[in-house]
């Protein structure tokens, strides 16, 4: 029998040495978990799918996830992989903390696995509801009668401003039947704010109006904006003609932002000494007012139904028009 030549026994010892000590360190570093699907952020409020590949195939593994304000998911259960992959399904809470947030999936003996994903504050789109509405009702010596409303409306959002918002009103008869409808579109509400939106309907008789039926729609959103001209001054005034009916609301309009207030539309609704809504009414403010300047306003459409004895106060609304 032939014996190996030293040389070559020793370069075959090495060797098997380098890939004896490879393979160690591949074991000790690496690691038989990793994440295969995982979003890199995700917005609150919406769904998140995490995926992991596992060896050996069927490792117990648990998913920790935790938020940017310390919070940790709830409702992850540990499983185990089945031919080698294992994957957690969860929504994020709107209240989640938004931020960096840091996922750590661990599968026994087979390793553990790191992963970050950023949590994405979501955009609360702009809820508006119906807070008070009502109306009066003034019948006519010639025939027919008009009915003023009015009808305060909260934009519940804290950073989107309401845009394109249709106003339908019903006037709905004690039979719920409708005797008449009537659409506003209003330009934009301002975020977490009332809106005072009033007008008046005219009828050819005198109907026995049970109750108001609002339904609003929100047709778009957008970021909340600072310029908001400032209303005072605001006072009910008579009818010079004929003093038992509202004539105008009347108050001052003052631009405090940079720009110039092109123009602004108004809309106002009239309390009783209750504060129960009697009506209301609407009108435009034409004179362009610079920069930390006012201007009178007189808002005089839709207020004659509104009994000047019962009106006890006023709110009013601005949709402004700045300049480019």
């Amino acid at each position: 029998m032939n014996a190996r030549p030293p040389l070559l026994t020793a370069i075959v010892a090495l060797a098997l040495a380098v890939l004896a000590a490879s393979a160690g360190a591949a074991t000790d570093s690496g690691t038989a978990v990793n994440f295969t699907s995982a979003p890199d952020r995700a917005v609150q409020g919406n769904t998140v799918t995490v995926a992991l590949s596992v060896q050996p195939r069927g490792s117990r593994c648990t998913l920790e996830v935790k938020y940017a304000n310390g919070a940790r998911q709830r409702g992850l259960r540990a499983l185990r992989a089945s031919r080698g992959r294992v994957t957690w399904r969860w929504r994020i809470s709107i209240r989640t903390g938004a931020g960096l947030a840091t996922m750590t999936a661990r599968c026994g003996t087979a390793g553990t696995a790191y992963r970050t994903l950023l949590v994405v504050g979501a955009v609360i789109p702009a809820k508006i509801t119906v807070e008070k509405k009502g109306w009066s009702l003034r019948a006519h010596p010639y025939g027919g009668s008009t009915i003023s409303y009015g009808v305060i409306l909260e934009n519940h959002s804290l950073t989107r401003e309401a845009h394109d918002v249709n106003v339908l009103v019903n006037f709905v008869l004690p039979d719920d039947r409708l005797i008449g409808s009537s659409s506003t579109t209003i330009s934009e509400i301002d975020a977490h704010s009332q809106y005072a939106h009033g007008s008046d309907i005219t009828f050819q008789g005198v109907p026995e109006i049970a109750r108001l039926e609002v339904v609003v729609q929100v047709r778009d959103t957008a970021p909340a904006s600072p310029r908001r001209p400032a209303i005072s001054q605001v006072r009910v005034v008579p009818d010079r003609y004929d003093p038992n009916w509202v004539g105008s609301i009347e108050g001052e309009l003052q631009n405090d932002d940079r720009s110039v207030l092109e123009r602004s539309w108004l809309s106002t609704v009239v309390f009783d000494a209750d504060g129960n809504v009697i009506g209301g009414g609407n009108g435009f403010a034409f004179i362009s007012i610079p920069p930390a300047a006012r201007e009178f306003f007189k808002i005089s459409s839709g207020l004659g139904a509104v009994p000047f004895g019962r009106a006890a106060s006023a709110m009013v609304s601005v949709a402004p028009t700045y300049r480019s």
